[in-house]
């Protein structure tokens, strides 16, 4: 009995490590900055607000160990941002796309607990959709920086962790 129990608990860790690589591999860091104008659209019903935004800029990798992204490499971001007001919680979501001068493309999801329009960070998830970023995959922190002076312009700080 005892011999069939180290058998099985030695299938169990052998099977879990298998998954476990599943999630995949560092493949490296990356930092890179965006900036861009957006253009903001509010409507308000009593205690509930719903915001959108359109955002478009560029941005520049600043330091990176991840190989398609190499340091000093530009990227143009369109971005569609969306904020719900509701019952005392604010969601904040946006889905950008994302370009290098190849016109190869990654999404990037950002999420924070704040409204659109202020300040603060998140986190964001990298996904690649073309070319070179096709396997892509990352998770980020982010910090915004918001800028309402004839116009809003935003400024963004990524810190990502790469996998593969």
């Amino acid at each position: 009995m005892k011999k069939i129990f180290i058998g099985l608990f030695g299938l169990v860790i052998s099977v879990s490590s298998a998954f476990a690589g599943h999630h995949g591999h560092d493949a490296g860091k990356l930092s890179f900055i965006s900036n861009g104008e957006m253009v903001i659209d509010k409507v308000t019903a009593g205690d509930i607000s719903f915001t959108t935004g359109e955002l478009a800029g560029i941005g520049n990798v600043g330091a990176s160990t991840y190989a398609p992204l190499s340091q000093g490499a530009v990227l143009t971001f369109n971005c569609t941002v969306s904020g719900l007001d509701k019952d005392g919680e604010t969601n904040l979501y946006a889905l950008c796309l994302v370009k290098d001068r190849d016109g190869d493309e990654f999404s990037m999801e950002n999420m924070a607990v704040r409204k659109v329009g202020t300040s603060g960070s998140g986190k964001g998830v990298l996904r690649g959709v073309t070319g070179k970023f096709e396997k892509m995959m990352g998770n980020c922190v982010y910090d915004t920086t918001y800028m309402m002076n004839d116009g809003i312009f935003v400024s963004v700080s990524f810190d990502c962790d790469m996998k593969h």
